[in-house]
């Protein structure tokens, strides 16, 4: 529901008139859209922080198909009002209808997803994070197609890669874990459906959504998609395809190390909640081990400087950092 209010937001370089502020809603979020109207087979959500996502939206706005969906983001409390302007213009090219919600604060990645299933119209919900980049021009097409195809409500999960990712000197470390433990094709990442969703790129019929939601009970960074992708496993069907988006937004060694240091009370969250799939996993039998470390911080601090040892073959140091993370969860469980 929207409150009253009616202003534009004005920029000196577009057709500030067609985007309009339509208003602010009851959680107190302002509204900005194209005012372009038709009936869409897919919603595009894409939630973001402090990230203009312009590689994505201007692939989306190129992509055949994309006339036939709805792009609706969320910035969850970035408060940049030259962001705002940013995320305008790329509403203000998208072919098909297309809205921003910007929230007042921060309210986390579970809530931003929840709310914008609330605020889709249509039947199916594409989520895409804001630092992804769809491969090829396929990429809606292909989506289109599987919604033709299915035979009832289900999640649909197109993958990951780094197709068009150029990792650098600060970000390889990611860029190869990221290679091991996500970029999978179909096949493998259906061995064990719910596990292998990543929220990052799934498209997904409303049904699914409205009966689970992400759970805001993960805080700060991690595991909240695995967790909801096991619990929609239970229930619906999950479909994995070869559909990937490449993730551009690779983080340099300090920021990837600080990320598993504050995720350790989400993997125990997510281990308590689904021990069977959880607990047969590497890393958690790999957790539960260190636990009976002597002086097991210590040993972390190690795994911890090897990881970011540029030096170091490349393969000791994704070792290095799969130590580094049980040892974290470790004190978790």
């Amino acid at each position: 529901m929207m409150a009253a209010g009616h202003s534009l937001l004005r920029t000196s370089d577009e057709r500030s008139d067609l985007v309009k502020k339509v208003g602010t809603t009851l959680e107190g979020e302002e509204v900005f859209t194209n005012a372009k109207a038709g009936d869409a087979c897919i919603t595009i959500c894409v939630p973001t922080w402090k990230d203009s996502a312009d590689a994505l939206l201007c692939n989306l706005a190129r992509l055949p198909g994309a006339d036939r969906c709805t792009l609706l983001l969320f910035d969850d409390g970035s408060n940049d009002i030259d962001l705002t302007r940013q995320l305008v213009r790329h509403i203000l090219r998208f072919p098909g209808p297309a809205r921003l919600l910007s929230a007042a604060r921060n309210h986390g990645r579970s809530h931003a997803r929840n709310r914008l299933k609330e605020l889709a119209e249509s039947e199916w919900i594409l989520f895409l994070d804001a630092d992804m980049q769809p491969d090829d021009e396929a990429f809606l097409s292909r989506y289109l197609s599987a919604i033709e195809a299915s035979e009832g409500p289900c999640l649909i999960a197109g993958g990951f890669s780094l197709a068009h990712a150029f990792p650098t000197k600060e970000t390889l470390l990611h860029a190869a874990q990221s290679a091991v433990s996500e970029c999978l094709p179909a096949e493998v990442r259906s061995v064990e459906p719910g596990r292998f969703v990543f929220t990052s790129n799934i498209q997904c019929h409303r049904d699914v959504l409205n009966k689970i939601d992400f759970d805001p009970g993960f805080h700060g960074w991690g595991w909240e998609d695995v967790d909801w992708g096991l619990r929609v496993a239970a229930v619906f069907p999950v479909e994995h395809i070869d559909n990937p988006a490449t993730h551009l937004g690779l983080d340099p060694d300090s920021k990837l190390i600080a990320k598993y240091a504050t995720s350790g009370s989400n993997f125990s969250r997510l281990a308590d909640r689904h021990p069977d799939a959880i607990e047969t996993t590497p890393l958690y039998r790999m957790a539960r081990l260190s636990r009976h470390l002597p002086m097991r911080p210590r040993f972390e601090g190690v795994f911890k400087r090897l990881a970011q040892l540029k030096f170091l073959p490349l393969r000791l140091r994704l070792v290095a950092l799969k130590l580094f993370r049980a040892t974290v969860y470790g004190a978790h469980l």
